[in-house]
């Protein structure tokens, strides 16, 4: 069976090595194994944990609320995918998951769906003959696969992510480019170019306004870089940009995701002897200042900042959080519990009391369909979003499900903070 390379192109290497032998599975709690939360540069992502010395690692997904995990992993010359979930509040040892119930040789490259309902991946047989799947999300594991059907079925094809729409992106084999497919009124997947100018192993976010992508070009700084393509106005795509030394290096770098809550950025670097792939993350804000840098678009920050917000409290970043807020008495909040609101950041600072509190446990923060304007003057920003946001006081659940969120921010002295926001649940009829 040959092995398969996360990169440009799919290469059949010759060096075969036994998997290392592994230690018992330590007790992780928190988001992304309980790892500390990475800078602008890139760091391996949980070492001897999930990136492996001697053991190949690519292609990262985490479910829309960060509570599972899948990973492609290549020792010697089998190619298949591990799962990890949250049990209990901790991590479960990544284990071996076989969606195609073995009907296929080799699985690799598997995301989630935005909405967390079906999960994406690519399996393959002798001659890397291989096609884009799918497969339904159970909460006991996984439904039943099946390959797509329709012209997006054609070519080999690889690493598909998809758009809250319900768009998928990969990467078309025969074409050597990006494609993207989505499913017509017979379930049959039409499939077109992508229309961006190089790169491969695209990554799209759930708005389908920003890809990563891997690639060669003049710019880049070792054997292959990471780079990010955005939107525009025109439907089209902005020429990829190098993401930069950050996140690059001599070596290879491929198969670029992000995290669920779009706060950090994954990918695969070739730095071990035989070059041999590891998982590396760093904090993604450099493509939020990417966009604004290319299209003078400073929605994704916005939108980070938000983010930011609710999801300081994962890990219980208060230095983030007061950051973010305006720390005037012109600050303020309204709340679906109570018509009072918060007034002045004053009042808002009590709220660290029990925020901090070791019976207060933050579980999921998941943003989704999120909406930003801007002023004409450009520093006022105006927000809507939804918001699950879920934690345990002493044990005992609670959540704000499918919250609306709007908001404004203010940009002072060359930041943007948060000036005020309201909370809302839907009317039950």
């Amino acid at each position: 069976m040959p092995r398969v390379r996360c990169g440009l192109a799919v290469v059949l290497l010759i060096l075969c090595s036994s998997p290392p032998a592994q230690a018992a599975f330590p007790e992780l709690r928190g988001p992304y194994f309980g790892q500390p939360l990475p800078g602008a540069t890139a760091e391996i992502f949980a070492p001897d944990v999930i990136s492996v010395t001697g053991r190949y690692e690519y292609a990262l997904g985490f479910s829309p609320d960060g509570q599972r995990f899948l990973l492609t992993v290549q020792d010697g010359e089998d190619v298949y995918l591990v799962e990890s979930r949250i049990m209990d509040g901790a991590w479960t040892e990544p284990a071996r998951v076989d969606l195609t119930g073995g009907t296929r040789a080799d699985e690799m490259e598997a995301f989630f769906a935005p909405d967390g309902e079906r999960v994406f991946f690519a399996p393959y047989d002798e001659g890397l003959d291989v096609r884009i799947w799918q497969v339904p999300v159970t909460e006991e594991g996984f439904g039943e696969a099946a390959p797509l059907a329709g012209p997006a079925a054609d070519d080999p094809a690889f690493f598909p992510t998809c758009t809250a729409d319900g768009m998928i992106y990969y990467t078309n084999l025969a074409q050597r480019g990006v494609y993207r497919a989505r499913p017509d009124s017979s379930g049959h997947w039409q499939a077109e170019p992508a229309e961006v100018e190089f790169g491969g192993h695209c990554f799209i976010t759930p708005d389908g306004r920003t890809m990563l992508l891997d690639a060669r070009a003049d710019d880049t700084l070792g054997k292959g870089d990471i780079y990010a393509a955005f939107s525009t106005a025109d439907g089209g795509w902005t020429r990829p940009v190098n993401l930069g030394a950050g996140i690059n290096s001599e070596y290879g770098e491929s198969c670029p995701s992000l995290s669920s809550d779009g706060r950090f950025l994954f990918f695969s670097r070739y730095d071990e002897e035989g070059e041999v792939s590891q998982i590396y993350w760093a904090d993604a804000m450099v493509v939020a200042e990417k966009r604004a840098e290319v299209l003078g678009d400073e929605s994704l920050i916005v939108q980070r900042i938000v983010t930011d917000s609710m999801a300081w409290a994962l890990t219980k970043d208060r230095a983030l959080l007061e950051s973010i807020i305006a720390h005037d008495e012109d600050y303020f909040s309204f709340h679906p519990d109570g018509l009072e609101g918060t007034r002045g950041y004053a009042q808002f600072e009590q709220g660290f009391r029990i925020w901090m509190d070791d019976r207060f446990e933050t579980t999921i923060t998941a943003v989704r369909d999120f909406r930003c304007t801007f002023s004409r003057s450009g520093d006022v920003a105006w927000f809507s979003t939804v918001v699950d946001d879920c934690y345990t006081w002493g044990g005992q659940p609670g959540c704000w499900k499918d919250t609306r969120w709007t908001g404004v921010l203010e940009k002072r002295d060359g930041d943007w903070v948060i000036t005020q926001m309201h909370f809302s649940f839907a009317a039950e009829n």
